[in-house]
């Protein structure tokens, strides 16, 4: 939008152009225009006062994701796995239609999870619940008993760390995005397998053999 046109002028070629009544364009014209729109309304170039409500609601910045209310002291593996189900829709899916068929086991129905999520990490994955798994599993060790803490470290942590520690760089940014609780507890396993001292991905890959 030039900034010599007058707000209420900007407006309205906001409306010719994307508003009800505009020429019919394929949705991925349209979707590219109201992120256009939201950035203009952001960065005051256009008035949302000025704009008809239903433009002006699609030119309001995105809402932050709402985090999944959680289990406050999960107690077992069966409470520990629904946090992560209120943290990842599909996961919850999954679960429900496995559970259904009798076909869910938690220890490798997690494992396989956690290397979903990893893939997913490592993919560049920006979804929120790559960031909200993260969460959870900082949680169940935080505020879970033991059975719920252990569901984490031995069907999700140790099937997770073989994958990272073959992928390198995105294993080592997979090790850094984890709670200072989940860090330890990471570390704890490491040295478990490699030896005293060893308590990264990194010293393991250097490690003399």
């Amino acid at each position: 939008m030039h900034p010599g046109l007058d707000p209420k002028v900007r407006a309205e070629l906001v409306e010719a152009t994307i508003g009800d009544n505009a020429p019919d364009r394929g949705w991925r014209s349209r979707r590219k225009s109201f992120a256009i729109l939201r950035w203009a309304a952001a960065n005051g170039h256009v008035d949302r006062a000025l704009l008809p409500a239903p433009l002006a609601e699609r030119a309001a910045p995105p809402r932050p994701p709402e985090k999944p209310a959680l289990d406050p002291q999960p107690e077992g593996a069966a409470a520990a796995i629904a946090c992560f189900a209120a943290a990842w829709p599909r996961f919850r899916q999954r679960l429900h239609a496995e559970r259904k068929h009798g076909s869910w086991f938690d220890y490798t129905g997690i494992a396989e999870m956690g290397q979903r999520h990893f893939h997913a990490f490592a993919s560049g994955c920006k979804a929120p619940w790559v960031r909200a798994v993260f969460d959870v599993i900082e949680h169940v060790l935080v505020h879970g008993d033991d059975a719920a803490q252990d569901l984490v470290l031995v069907g999700l942590m140790e099937a997770v760390q073989g994958e990272a520690y073959r992928a390198g760089r995105a294993g080592d940014q997979y090790e850094a995005k984890l709670g200072p609780r989940a860090a330890k507890a990471w570390a704890d396993l490491i040295e478990g397998w490699t030896g005293e001292g060893i308590r990264t991905l990194d010293a393991w890959r250097n490690k003399a053999p």
